[in-house]
């Protein structure tokens, strides 16, 4: 904060300080996710740069910062369930077809899906959509789902696993912006089994 020395402000203090607090608590890695709406789309590197450097700054003195990272849901979470229509079809009266290209270019998912089916509500339906929905679909296509693609391959990366064709990891696109954080992450030794 300008003027009083603070570097973050006090919402990104809070960041910084509850990723601190699981890696105290035993946690070995933390994700944050924030949705990339089509609205802030031109802002993504200073929301990158601002969320990192709150990650950053609170967790470098203990040399984990690269066990915390940060992924966007483009352009929100709602997006990813029309590359599998099927998991969104469970909601009485929605008949969608998987969406022919990259979801990620859905301008605003939720009003999508509330335009097929006018009673979606998030609350009472995401959740029961999430539950259903095949993620190695929705990542079957290499150049399509980029951010997401980079959530699951760092995540892969973290807990040692390699890089196949479950969700196209070894051959698929990544988000540059993000994509640097699979790199810096430290190898970790592949699971027993």
């Amino acid at each position: 904060m300008v003027g009083k020395g603070k570097p973050l402000t006090t919402k990104d203090d809070d960041i910084g300080l509850e990723a601190r607090g699981a890696f105290t608590a035993g946690y070995d890695f933390v994700i944050l996710i924030d949705d990339l709406e089509h609205d802030r789309a031109n802002q993504v590197e200073a929301v990158f740069a601002r969320y990192r450097t709150a990650l950053d700054t609170l967790l470098r003195p203990r040399n984990l910062e690269a066990r915390a990272s940060l992924h966007f849901l483009v352009n929100m979470l709602e997006a990813y369930f029309f590359a599998d229509a099927a998991a969104v079809n469970e909601i009485p009266g929605t008949t969608l077809a998987d969406y022919p290209g990259d979801v990620e270019t859905i301008r605003h998912p939720k009003r999508e899906l509330q335009s097929h089916h006018r009673g979606y509500n998030e609350i009472e339906h995401a959740g029961a959509v999430l539950a259903r929905l095949d993620v190695p679909r929705v990542l079957a296509n290499p150049r399509t789902c980029r951010s997401l693609r980079t959530l699951f391959g760092w995540c892969s990366r973290a807990i040692g696993r390699p890089f196949d064709e479950k969700y196209q990891l070894a051959e698929g696109d990544y988000f540059d912006l993000t994509r640097n954080q699979i790199d810096v992450l430290p190898a970790s030794p592949a699971p027993a089994g």
